[in-house]
Order: structure tokens, then C-alpha cells, then sequence
């Protein structure tokens, strides 16, 4: 049997790496668009480094993506691309809106015209939704507050319309908040537990911190990327809330942190007012019962899990 060729958009990040890992195992050829020239460290950790194909080129490059979608006879595209930080996007607007949009468009427009089997999976944010304590389900208002958060929405009803209007197999996942080892130091958990071990081992004083009584849900994200795969090779492809169900707050996991380090959480937490966001929503709750009807689908790890893991340095 041929092997399938995949296109992952964004291989270099978390999400990327682990989906190539995923599919590498399954006996697929990757082929990985990056921004990096140089050899990829989460590949280098995962021990994928020799088993993929790195493609350099503008995203926003219509006939450079469409070349290399007809070279390979791509099969599967996924995009993890994108400026994908809230906090910043809001004076990166131009950057945010074209590295979230373009490249989503151009994908789909590619398929249409030379391709309608092939398929095609969008990463989208949770920040999408309006702030709300209610438990968020795919059907809930969407009022995003950052430009990153508009610019998700605005590939979530691209991706959402070319799939009703010309019956392509091309879906987007809304993800809610999942770590791993690989995630960049500026997310939260990470940057907390790197500094609780500074402060165990006497490199630092203080952890500053911004508003600790948010909710959120945290998945654990080699779990996810392969729900993902699942997603894009169900019966019927459709739009899902990839999210664990479960919502913890962020002080409760600040808490089990320290712990773990025998530290006593009060003595090394400072709060900064300058850290705070303002248009955070205090609570992100999720409702993934679309997920669990129509794929069965259970999620393995919980957000006290994933701290677990992350202490544990689990890798996969």
C-alpha cells in the first residue's frame, strides 16, 4: 500500500511536532512547513530530526503552497501556523490577521481547484468565544476580544462555509488550553514551573504572576493531536471543541506545583498589576459532549494530570 503524504503548517511548534511524531509512527511520509532554517529542537526531543521533510516558504505564498501540495500529492493538511500569542496581536494586527487568514484561504482555494478529496484540519482558538462562566459548546456566541482572537474566527467561518457550500472535508478544531513539554516558556505553566525549580534550587527569589484566580481547561497535547487525526479521518469531518471538559483554577495548580517542591506557595508568589490581562475571560469552561457522542472519544489526561506530567518531564 502507498504511503500517504501529509502537510503539516507550523511542524516546528508543539502541536506540529507532536502530529508529526503521530503520523511518522503511522508510517506516513511528512512534509513540514517552517519558518526555521535551522534544525528543529522539538524535533530533535521527539527524535523525528531525520524523519521528516522541512520546506521553507512564505505561507502567504499561493503558488509556492500549491506547488508543493501537487509535488507530493499531499493527501492531509494541517495548520498550526500563524502568530498564535493574544497578548501581542493587538499591535501585530496586520502580521496576526494575514499569518492567521491567508494561508487558511489559500489552502482551501487550492483544494477546490485541483483536489476536492483532499482534506484539511484549522487550529482555532478558544479565545473565540464571548467571556462567559457558562460552558462553552460549538454552538455558543463568539465575540472575540484580541486580534488574534478575531482572526481565528474569521478561518473558522472560511473553513466552515467552503465546507457547506462545496462539500469539502475540511474541518477546524477548537482548541482549549493544552501543554506539554514542548510549549514556549510565555505559557503560562510552563514559565511557572521552570521557576518554581529556579526557586528550589535558591536561582530565584520571587515568581510574579498576573491573575491567578482564572479557570481554564488544560489538556495534555500528544493526546490531542491525535484526537485530531481522528477528527480528520471520521465518517462525517466537522467542527469540534477539543477540550478536556474539565476546568481548574490556575491557583489550585500554582498550589500543587510548589508542593511537589516542598515549598510553601504564599512565601514566593508575587502578584503584579501590570501583569494582569485585562480582556482575559476569568473562566474558560468547555462542554465537549459533540466529541465524546460522535467520535466516543475520552480524554485520558486531566489539568491536574498535565501538571503531573510537566513535573514529571513526560515527554510523550
Amino acid at each position: 500500500m502507498k504511503k500517504k503524504n501529509v502537510l503539516i503548517l507550523g511542524v516546528s511548534g508543539q502541536d506540529g511536532s507532536y502530529l508529526a511524531h503521530h503520523l511518522i509512527k503511522k508510517k506516513f511520509n511528512v512534509i513540514g512547513i517552517s519558518r526555521k532554517k535551522k534544525e528543529i529542537k522539538n524535533h530533535k526531543i521527539l527524535g523525528i530530526n531525520k524523519n521528516l521533510l522541512i520546506k521553507n516558504i512564505d505561507y502567504n505564498d499561493y503558488d509556492a503552497m500549491k506547488r508543493i501540495i501537487k509535488l507530493y500529492k499531499v493527501t492531509e493538511i494541517y495548520f498550526f501556523s500563524g502568530q498564535t500569542k493574544p497578548n501581542v496581536s493587538n499591535y501585530l494586527t496586520l502580521e496576526t490577521l494575514y499569518s492567521n487568514i491567508i494561508p487558511v484561504y489559500n489552502i482551501i482555494d487550492i483544494i477546490l481547484n485541483n483536489n476536492k478529496k483532499i482534506k484539511f484540519f484549522n487550529s482555532v482558538s478558544c479565545e473565540i468565544f464571548e467571556n462567559t462562566s457558562k460552558k462553552l459548546n460549538e454552538l455558543s456566541k463568539k465575540n472575540p476580544s484580541t486580534i488574534y482572537a478575531l482572526s481565528k474566527l474569521i478561518s473558522y467561518e472560511i473553513v466552515k462555509f467552503f465546507r457547506e457550500k462545496y462539500n469539502l472535508k475540511i474541518c477546524s478544531g477548537i482548541m482549549f488550553h493544552h501543554e506539554s513539554i514542548l510549549r514556549d516558556k510565555d505559557f503560562v505553566l510552563k514559565k511557572i514551573i521552570e521557576n518554581t525549580e529556579k526557586i528550589k534550587k535558591h536561582k530565584l527569589k520571587k515568581l510574579y504572576l498576573g491573575n491567578i484566580n482564572v479557570s481554564r481547561d488544560w489538556g495534555w497535547a500528544p493526546e490531542y493531536v491525535k484526537l485530531i487525526y481522528k477528527i480528520m479521518n471520521s465518517k462525517k469531518i466537522d467542527d469540534y471543541i477539543i477540550a478536556t471538559g474539565k476546568t481548574v483554577k490556575l491557583k489550585t495548580l500554582i498550589k500543587k506545583i510548589f508542593k511537589y517542591h516542598q515549598l510553601n506557595w504564599k512565601k514566593y508568589v508575587s502578584i503584579q498589576k501590570n501583569l494582569k490581562r485585562s480582556k482575559d475571560s476569568p473562566i474558560r469552561s468547555a462542554n465537549n459532549l459533540k466529541l465524546r457522542r460522535h467520535l466516543k472519544w475520552k480524554p485520558k489526561y486531566l489539568p491536574n494530570d498535565v501538571v503531573q506530567n510537566l513535573l514529571n518531564k513526560i515527554i510523550i
